[in-house]
């Protein structure tokens, strides 16, 4: 077995996680993997890769770059055989294979592993205009039609999936992206200067945005008044005049930016709270997992978070989590109950690492083995 795992964003993107960590176990259980994604100029953050890495020049929402992808993409399948071809986008990935097969130039089987409703995402953020939102999503789902099968993120994605006519028995839900706890546990936590290491640290991981409201975790946190506590926001900052702007009268909020995985993971180990922050309830955001939650979940850091359907998928407040009302002003009183009460929330950790298994990497490449097998049957 031969499998291609594609994605349009580079290995350092946080979407790549996912497929890193599932070639990785699948390349650890004696099978062929490529992974294929898009071509950067940066130092990879992974450098244990015991799949094969082919990287092809494109960009993730223009365009020119989706095009560019998709042409590279094209002439690179006709000529290499794969048994399954296993695609995360629904035109830079998906399109070239269902094409090439439709020609009868490839006999791959064909899966499409939808990690969110990322059409209506993409419209929702600007990322492309509305007006195109209805033609992309009938595209996408003719192109989901002719693949073999569907893996859904979340058992919500797949009411909708199955609401516009997929049907049921087409779609598997898979839910998350699997995280490597093992991995996550064998780090040994961030070293800070002796300024920092007497300060409680409340951490994030993840894309810092105003499209993924990280300005209100900085607006919450401004007003938490306490001077013995930081900020520690770790991931790309995409708007930063905004959190320069944000940021300029406080030296309590670190934004370090993009950092190798294990690096960040060693921050986030660190913490003495880690935190994430949604308010607002839509199909595009309530379908996802969070990767994130699951790497706070198996670094057993306690967690805040709001109570969005997001976290709510794989949360339980006052058992998992301290999870608050949708708004600045709840979630800082959620911050400040965790700095106050560490032992009722280090509880909440250890509950939050032991549900954490099901969501292992190991378990979801599991899962994802049953669908490769049903559609070479």
């Amino acid at each position: 077995m031969k499998i291609a795992i594609i994605q349009n964003v580079t290995l350092n993107d946080h979407r790549s996680v996912h497929s890193h960590h599932v070639a990785c176990e699948l390349s650890r259980r004696g099978i062929d993997v490529d992974v294929i994604v898009q071509k950067t100029e940066e130092e990879l953050q992974y450098t244990e890769r015991p799949y094969r890495l082919i990287e092809l020049p494109g960009e993730t929402y223009s365009i020119k770059g989706q095009v560019q992808f998709i042409l590279k993409l094209y002439h690179y399948l006709k000529g290499t055989k794969y048994t399954i071809i296993h695609a995360k986008n629904p035109f830079s990935s998906l399109l070239p294979a269902v094409l090439l097969r439709k020609l009868g130039k490839i006999d791959s089987r064909i899966i499409y592993d939808m990690r969110g409703l990322w059409i209506e995402f993409g419209a929702g953020t600007g990322k492309f205009p509305s007006l195109l939102r209805h033609g992309l999503e009938m595209v996408e789902r003719a192109l989901m039609r002719r693949c073999e099968h569907v893996v859904a993120i979340s058992p919500a994605l797949k009411e909708v999936l199955c609401s516009e006519g997929i049907p049921g028995g087409k779609v598997t839900v898979i839910i998350g992206a699997g995280v490597d706890i093992e991995k996550i546990q064998s780090l040994e936590p961030a070293v800070f200067s002796e300024e920092l290491a007497d300060l409680k640290r409340i951490g994030y991981l993840g894309t810092i945005s105003v499209a993924r409201e990280s300005n209100k975790i900085v607006e919450a946190f401004k007003t938490i008044h306490r001077d013995d506590c930081v900020l520690l926001m770790i991931g790309p900052v995409i708007e930063p005049q905004v959190f320069d702007v944000m940021t300029r009268d406080t030296e309590k909020v670190m934004l370090p930016g993009f950092i190798p995985q294990y690096k960040a993971l060693q921050y986030l180990k660190s913490c003495q709270v880690a935190i994430s922050y949604h308010d607002v309830e839509s199909p595009a955001y309530n379908v996802a997992v969070p990767t994130k939650i699951l790497e706070y979940m198996a670094a057993g850091v306690p967690i805040v978070a709001t109570d969005h359907t997001m976290y709510r998928n794989i949360l339980e407040d006052g058992r998992t989590a301290v999870l608050t009302g949708q708004n600045p002003c709840d979630f800082a009183r959620g911050i400040e109950y965790a700095l106050e009460n560490p032992e009722k929330c280090k509880r909440m950790a250890e509950n939050a690492y032991r549900d954490v298994e099901r969501f292992s990497i190991q378990k979801v490449v599991d899962q994802l083995m049953e669908v490769y097998k049903s559609i070479l049957k």
